[in-house]
């Protein structure tokens, strides 16, 4: 049998592979190199980072106590629903959009934009599907079916509860869910994509105080990216706590008084502050209508957020700080200690008062009745406006009484600090209205007249001052003439029990005012109740004060809630000395301000923020 010759294989061929198989075998093991000895670190760190990741842990938040130890805050158990994106197959994120939207009762849309947010951002890492904490059997529903929620963890995580929430809620304020935008700075300070942070109040000028530190948890994942075990952990730190320097008794007293008055419609809302002239501490602070912060916690609805941002009585608004108000009478303060202070007036500057009214220009300017012959002392307790107009301005009653002018009375507000915040430990504190000629040239664009001095005389026109303010003010004289700094914040205590900031008390400015012309005030502030024209029935404390009406805003109709509007608005500011005389002892001075009350000129007034209190400081003080 004859064979068929083969084909000649030329040289140059095996060659050439020969040749081939080298380079490629070089570029292999090249790269092999590369791989494992040049690279071989970063190959190891990807490999890892596959395999083990590093899982934040929740910390809980520092509570809010008041001076006492009362809880005003402290954290619940509750259920957060997330997504790891990377564990979601792409296939099924839509279906699972729309099945965790109907359980969650959220658009499918959100679900799914959550989703893609947090892949973008970091697809390892668990992205917070609900803002608002999640039901218990609505968490188990999802871990038992498991099967249907790829990719969905159910954490427990905490939900912050306010004790009391509609009282604190101006003080203490709330936390929220940190925005997108936010998150772009806070996130080098340590913030992930689903935390919370002070929004307003307490919680948000004290935020450095009542975060946690996050702690961590390393675990193993296999190839499909499924847990196997917990590698490390480090704990979290729990938030320190924050100590008040408000005492929960005394805000209860005074809250439960403003709130019978407005339940009696004797007003419509109200505010009280009480604070210790001798270091600024604020005791309590109400501000009626509140709103329950707890609504924020748990999260509001729209709703019920159009509802608060409706109330034209402004709920969301400290009204203690953020609003600003005519001071009526209580101002006349400001004008006797400028005019003692200039030299125009004195313990004995007499003023007789034959008329209830006179005229400058055709415009009258009224005082409540004809007092006759008053000096200092019986002009500040009976509330002349006459006299303050006098000293003030300049009349008719008393032609050799210089008026101080506006210029002496706005630098002694000022002096007093009316016109600029107090600097509470608070956000969103109005300056107020100290008034000026070169004011109201600059706001106005009008010249200065005297009817303008006579109504800064009493408080009125142009001034507008916040409750806090006026109060602080008052304090000042009552301590001897130290104006001092408002502040919550008392102490901060860890986890562990140890103090770990306690402020000292701030002192704003001593007032260039001599200690008689103080002296002199605090004896006027006490006959206004020894008088009877702050009318205090069995009185058992030494009570001083000074009473104020102002009157604007609608005087019929009814508020957002049905009430009365009565047009009148009552101030009553007082301090409390040690004993029955004029030493500048006093350890608590507090304003009541009441919106929509009944007009209080007469001797025995019916301001209804004096017999509030009497009986709010007796209780305190006496125990009763």
């Amino acid at each position: 049998m004859r064979e068929e010759p083969r084909a000649f294989v030329r040289t140059r061929r095996f060659i050439a592979f020969g040749a081939a198989m080298v380079v490629v075998f070089t570029a292999l093991t090249a790269r092999l190199y590369d791989i494992e000895l040049v690279h071989g670190d970063y190959y190891r760190d990807l490999s890892q980072q596959n395999r083990i990741l590093r899982l934040p842990v929740l910390a809980e938040r520092g509570g809010i106590v008041d001076r006492n130890g009362y809880v005003l805050a402290r954290n619940l158990p509750a259920f957060a629903v997330s997504v790891v994106p990377v564990d979601i197959p792409r296939a099924r994120e839509q279906e699972l959009s729309q099945r965790l939207g109907a359980l969650l009762d959220l658009p499918a849309d959100s679900v799914a934009a959550t989703i893609q947010q947090q892949r973008q951002r970091n697809p390892y890492e668990p992205g917070k599907i609900s803002t608002t904490p999640v039901p218990r059997e609505i968490a188990f529903a999802i871990t038992e079916r498991g099967e249907l929620f790829p990719g969905v963890r159910v954490d427990p995580e905490s939900i912050r509860l306010y004790a009391d929430g509609t009282l604190y809620a101006p003080v203490i304020g709330y936390t929220g869910p940190v925005t997108e935008e936010e998150l772009q700075t806070l996130k080098d300070r340590g913030y992930l994509a689903d935390d919370d942070i002070g929004r307003t109040g307490i919680e948000s000028v004290y935020e450095q105080y009542l975060r946690g530190t996050y702690g961590w948890r390393e675990i193993e994942r296999d190839a499909a990216q499924r847990e196997i075990q917990t590698l490390a952990l480090q704990p979290p730190t729990v938030g320190n706590t924050v100590v008040l320097t408000i005492d929960d008794r005394l805000q209860k007293l005074l809250d439960n008084e403003l709130r019978v008055g407005v339940e009696q419609d004797k007003f419509t809302q109200a505010v009280g502050v009480a604070v210790n002239p001798q270091n600024g501490e604020i005791l309590a602070m109400v501000s009626i209508p509140g709103y329950d912060n707890n609504l924020f916690a748990r999260g509001i609805s729209s709703s019920e957020l159009a509802a608060l941002n409706a109330d034209d009585r402004h709920p969301l608004v400290n009204k203690a700080i953020g609003d600003i108000y005519p001071a009526g009478s209580t101002f006349k303060m400001v004008t006797g200690l400028s005019a003692l202070s200039e030299g125009t007036a004195t313990r004995d500057t007499q003023v007789n008062v034959t008329a209830m009214s006179f005229s400058v220009s055709g415009t009258p300017f009224y005082d409540w009745r004809a007092h006759g012959t008053l000096n200092f002392v019986t002009g500040f307790a009976h509330s002349s406006d006459i006299y303050f107009y006098t000293l003030a301005g300049g009349t008719p009653f008393a032609p050799n009484v210089r008026g101080v002018g506006p210029e002496a009375i706005a630098k002694y507000g000022k002096m007093l600090g009316f016109g600029a915040p107090t600097g509470i430990d608070l956000p969103d504190e109005a300056a107020g209205i100290m008034p000026s000629p070169e004011w109201k040239l600059e706001n106005k664009n009008e010249p200065w007249t005297i009817g303008n001095t006579y109504q800064e005389a009493i408080g009125q026109g142009f001034v507008a001052v916040t409750p806090l303010q006026l109060l602080n003010a008052y304090a000042s004289v009552a301590n001897g003439g130290t104006l001092w700094q408002p502040h919550l914040l008392k102490q901060v205590v860890d986890s562990q029990g140890k103090v770990v900031a306690t402020p000292a008390p701030q002192m704003i400015r001593k007032l260039d005012i001599t200690q008689e012309n103080l002296r002199l005030l605090r004896e006027s502030a006490r006959r206004v109740v020894t008088i009877g024209h702050a009318y205090m029935p069995n009185a058992k404390l030494p009570i001083a004060g000074k009473t104020g009406t102002a009157e604007f805003g609608a005087a019929t109709g009814k508020d957002g809630a049905g009430r009365n509007k009565l047009g009148f608005h009552n101030w009553f500011v007082s301090f409390l000395p040690q004993a029955d005389n004029t030493d500048p002892t006093a350890q608590i001075a507090m304003v009541i301000f009441t919106y929509d009350s009944s007009k209080s000129l007469c001797e025995n007034c019916f301001n209804p923020a004096v017999g509030m209190t009497q009986r709010i400081l007796e209780a305190y003080v006496l125990g009763k």
